[in-house]
């Protein structure tokens, strides 16, 4: 904590400042270093005799947030520009950047964690003047530092906190429905094959997409039939796709709580939840309303693009995939809105109809010229004629109709 910015002689941040050597700043901090958790004036670890006790924070007027002149100290070897950031795993989620420049720009030359045993919290009472150990010594600042990243999402939770409301950052609910436009929920009898038809994703603090995954389905108390138990804590979604068949997103299990601990085999999306493909996991994701097998599932809110890995790279993309073939790139059916109803558009099913009516004319037609390649039976010209508007409409019933007759007409000649 040597203040090495200021000239010999001049006393740092207590009577007097050598403003002209300063750049415009908004806010001004001091760190006084201690040697008890008392954080007393007769605690001041003075070994330097007046020196090395103080490292100052001084706010820069610059177009970058939270960008620091800083001497010797925290962070600093000499004196620095400092940025404030916020990273995942780095104990209170805030990180010192440094740069070769006042205004903080460009690329930072590097990169430290702040306080890796501190959590979120404990880093808030430390910028608020809370008497804070670090390797042995105690920092306190001595005017509460107000300009920091809100990095709560970044940072961990204490504790004793892990598992309640405030350790999570995000909560997400998916629910189940009986049909495919997502209006009518899954209603859940004594006799119903499933017995859940909401849950919910919670997103834990200071672990990138570590989530908890928890039945949240509210029952009618006349229910008696047992309810298995489909939760699934602790895991992060991670990017994979080993037989390449799935999503891109693949789920890892750890053993301690928020993601902590050991690492357990990567499982599948299909291992856990409906099988989805990429774009049907993206409607999903939008909070659009997503058709699975004979139900439909539908989350509350669209989920941040922060919430979640861009794994597209890993997904199957075609030929057959988990979840169906991936029939063209995502665009999304609507931007969404606030309402979680979203249904098909009119565009969407005219897309699809014309889709199947080539298909099937296609079919078809080579129905019918293997039928009569070898024959001497032709359709009459009323026939052929009803027989080519059914198969440009895409009229089954018509269709089959048509070449039943010809069919007939075939076995009647040969006899």
């Amino acid at each position: 904590f040597r203040s090495s910015m200021m000239p010999r002689g001049v006393a740092l941040g207590r009577f007097s400042i050598a403003w002209s050597l300063i750049a415009p700043i908004r806010g001004f901090s001091v760190i006084e270093r201690y040697t008890s958790s008392r954080c007393a004036e007769d605690t001041l670890d003075s070994v330097e005799v007046g020196e090395g006790i103080q490292q100052s924070w001084w706010l820069r007027d610059v177009s970058q947030q939270y960008c620091y002149d800083v001497n010797s100290g925290l962070g600093c070897n000499f004196r620095c520009n400092i940025q404030m950031a916020c990273e995942y795993a780095t104990g209170s989620g805030v990180v010192l950047q440094e740069y070769d420049n006042p205004s903080c720009e460009g690329r930072a030359l590097s990169t430290q964690n702040l306080a890796k045993h501190l959590t979120w919290p404990e880093a808030v009472a430390f910028f608020g003047g809370a008497c804070t150990e670090f390797d042995g010594i105690w920092l306190q600042f001595k005017q509460p530092l107000t300009e920091y990243p809100d990095c709560s999402a970044q940072g961990a939770t204490d504790a004793a906190a892990l598992g309640t409301s405030g350790s999570y950052e995000a909560t997400y609910y998916m629910s189940h429905f009986s049909d495919p436009d997502c209006e009518h929920l899954y209603e859940l009898t004594t006799f119903s094959t499933v017995q859940s038809n909401r849950f919910s994703f919670k997103l834990h603090r200071g672990v990138q997409h570590c989530l908890d995954y928890n039945d949240a389905t509210e029952r009618n108390s006349n229910l008696t039939a047992a309810v298995i138990n489909q939760d699934l804590n602790n895991f992060q979604f991670v990017c994979g796709n080993q037989d390449g068949l799935g999503n891109g997103v693949m789920l890892r299990p750890w053993n301690g709580m928020a993601c902590s601990g050991l690492a357990g085999e990567s499982l599948y999306w299909r291992d856990k939840f409906d099988p989805l493909n990429k774009n049907d996991l993206q409607s999903l994701l939008n909070a659009e309303c997503v058709t699975v097998g004979s139900e439909s599932i539908q989350m509350d809110q669209k989920w941040s693009s922060m919430h979640y890995p861009n794994c597209d790279t890993y997904a199957c993309k075609s030929g057959y995939c988990s979840g169906g073939p991936v029939q063209s790139t995502y665009t999304g059916a609507s931007a969404f809105g606030g309402a979680i109803r979203t249904p098909k558009t009119a565009a969407q099913n005219l897309t699809m109809d014309a889709r199947r009516r080539e298909v099937f004319s296609t079919a078809l037609g080579l129905i019918l010229a293997a039928a009569l390649l070898d024959s001497d039976v032709g359709m009459d010209g009323s026939l052929l004629q009803e027989f080519t508007q059914a198969v440009s409409e895409g009229d089954f019933v018509a269709c089959s109709h048509q070449l039943q007759v010809t069919w007939e007409m075939r076995v009647s000649h040969s006899l």
